[in-house]
């Protein structure tokens, strides 16, 4: 009989040490005893080891996605007590020793994930009480798991080994070549166009029902992929226009949904927190950032859905409990910050800060009128407040999952005034222990990737703008052709300026010149700039800065925009940096020096063969 190796006796030990997340009633032999024709035998065995993919999620695999997304990102930089390994990307000298560069931990979801997928089929085959529609809802979910840890690992590697079969016996040879990424993503959207519809449309819990793998899930990811598929400039026209209008469909299921939910609003109570005027002006409900009520200026959306978590708007984030016995949040505890019951202050240890040097342009400029040449035009959004501490010196510390509820009315002033340097750097959070959720996609992600997409298939067509054409206005047309640029334009404008006036309250009535002005965008260049922007701003510290920056260096064939953004973070280093960042392959990490011993079918990507050091003058 054979044996479990070393990966399926993990995938035990996570069901036996993880009692928020799996049963823990699991008939076990030793497990130097463990056989596979004694484990596999009805859906428990299955559910326990389904659960175990997204428990392998919860630790390095997470901590890895913030590095790759966020760390090397243009939003971060050191903090206090870093580790060399992340203070090493920071000075721009990332090697193939660095620990960040180790795949392991998603690797290890996605073969648990696979192995699933092998034995469920022929457990169906035993338990009567195991039904082919249980089968096809295990198998949506370990394929979107599957899916999205393959699709992290070609955004951040580029080529990476890629097989659909499970490493299970000891005696199994397991080193493959890299395969091509655009081959990747190709059969990765395959599968989830197969099983995007097996999936439940929605649980009745709401913990479960954004922390496991949804249709809503499945159709951002495909939308995300479609996205990313299309940015790819040895694309024809006509190749890059169907992906993005394949993008525009995927996120369009989720929107739809999503209206249609608040519509029916099964509960009665999300009326109460939505954004009026966003939802009459633009059709998208989106959680009110200032109380409706006006007994409160603290903001409502970010204390929902990053604070309580698994809010209406998130399509699927990581999930953790409270108790001292569960998995804790150790990834965003380490890189922003966290706080126990009993450290009730300000103060508290983080790897990362925001950067500095980015951010500071930002916060200083009081302008009423929107500007595209800096990321936070005025000081009443609410985004400029809750995701960082300003401070007049110093550092910046993260808030953003740190923080759990913002409750001084003070601090975040009145509709009509902008907040000071000392109500910044107030102290009125509630800080999270290390139980913070972590999301991977929400709402206005789904929504600005539409948008994105509808710039892209306007600019294929035309880049240049004529208003002349159409009379712009913020009214949402359900059902608009969107046959024209200046439609397709339009459309993606609406979307931006409803998640911007989300955040914006006092620009929705009083502060109008706040708000970008549509017929200010003439150009395809200005609309790319308009939906950067609003991503940036929406998504700091939520790991995604980096890959939306190589998405559109994809695009563009070159990395110009991409050096440019980037090139603050490493000071007077960004010079040298500057030569190697002209590389494609440089915006891509190196492989590991384990992996490139173990693997001998793998060849390191050539911008770090030469190990070049680069180093902080």
């Amino acid at each position: 009989m054979k044996k479990f190796n070393n990966i399926i006796k993990s995938i035990v030990i996570a069901t036996i040490t993880a009692p928020s997340l799996v049963s823990c009633d699991l008939d076990l032999l030793p497990l130097n005893e463990v056989v596979l024709e004694n484990f596999w035998k009805d859906q428990d065995d299955v559910d326990n080891v389904l659960r175990s993919c997204y428990v392998g999620m919860q630790e390095d695999y997470l901590t890895k996605i913030i590095t790759w997304g966020e760390v090397r990102s243009d939003n971060t930089y050191i903090g206090q007590d870093v580790p060399d390994y992340i203070r090493q990307i920071c000075m721009g000298n990332l090697k193939q020793t660095n620990a960040a560069c180790n795949w392991s931990s998603i690797y290890n979801v996605i073969n648990r994930c696979n192995t699933v997928l092998f034995y469920a089929p022929k457990v169906a085959e035993e338990d009567p009480n195991y039904t082919s529609s249980d089968l096809r809802v295990t198998q949506a979910e370990a394929r979107g798991l599957r899916a999205l840890s393959y699709f992290y690992l070609i955004r951040t590697y580029k080529d990476v080994p890629f097989s659909f079969q499970p490493s299970i016996d000891d005696t199994q040879e397991y080193t493959i070549p890299a395969s091509k990424h655009e081959a990747i993503l190709d059969s990765l959207i395959m599968d989830i166009e197969e099983c995007k519809d097996w999936a439940p449309r929605k649980y009745s819990d709401d913990k479960k029902n954004s922390g496991r793998v949804t249709r809503c899930m499945l159709y951002s990811l495909l939308a995300d992929m479609y996205l990313w598929r299309a940015s790819d400039a040895n694309l024809g026209a006509g190749q890059q226009a169907e992906y993005y209008r394949k993008c525009v469909e995927a996120a369009d299921y989720v929107i739809n949904y999503k209206i249609n939910q608040f519509v029916e609003d099964e509960k009665g109570g999300l009326n109460a927190l939505m954004d009026t005027y966003v939802y009459g002006q633009f059709g998208y409900p989106l959680i009110a950032e200032k109380s409706i009520s006006g007994m409160s200026n603290t903001p409502a959306a970010y204390n929902r859905i990053f604070g309580t978590g698994n809010s209406y708007e998130s399509l699927f984030e990581l999930t953790y409990g409270t108790e001292d016995s569960d998995i804790k949040n150790t990834a965003v505890g380490n890189m922003y910050g966290s706080h126990t019951d009993a450290e009730k202050t300000s103060k508290y240890v983080q790897y990362l800060t925001a950067n500095t040097e980015l951010l500071p342009r930002i916060i200083e400029n009081d302008k009423k009128t929107y500007d595209d040449n800096t990321l936070f035009t005025v000081t009443t959004d609410y985004r400029s407040l809750y995701n960082f501490m300003f401070k007049e010196s110093g550092s910046y510390p993260i808030l953003k999952y740190v923080v759990s509820s913002f409750s001084s009315q003070d601090e975040f002033g009145t509709a009509s005034t902008t907040w000071s340097a000392a109500q910044r750097e107030a102290s009125t959070r509630v800080y999270k222990g290390m139980y913070m959720g972590w999301i991977i996609y929400r709402l206005t992600d789904v929504m600005l990737m539409r948008a994105e997409a509808e710039i892209e298939l306007a600019g294929l067509q035309s880049k240049e703008v004529n208003w002349d054409e159409i009379t712009p206005d913020r009214t949402f047309k359900e059902g608009a052709s969107l046959s024209t640029p200046e439609e397709l334009y339009q459309d993606a404008f609406n979307i931006i300026c409803a998640v911007y006036l989300r955040s914006n309250p006092s620009a929705q009535t009083q502060q109008p010149q706040s708000c970008p002005t549509l017929t200010k965008y003439t150009s395809y260049d200005s609309f790319v700039t308009l939906c950067e922007n609003e991503r940036h701003r929406e998504f700091l510290f939520e790991g995604k800065r980096y890959f939306d920056l190589v998405r559109r260096a994809r695009r563009e064939g070159n990395t110009a925009h991409f050096s440019e953004a980037i090139r603050s973070k490493f000071g007077s280093a960004s010079k040298a940096i500057q030569i190697k960042m002209a590389m494609m392959d440089f915006m891509y990490m190196p492989y590991a020096e384990t992996q490139l011993d173990v693997n001998p079918n793998l060849s390191q990507n050539p911008a770090y063969a030469e190990e070049d050091d680069v180093v902080k003058n």
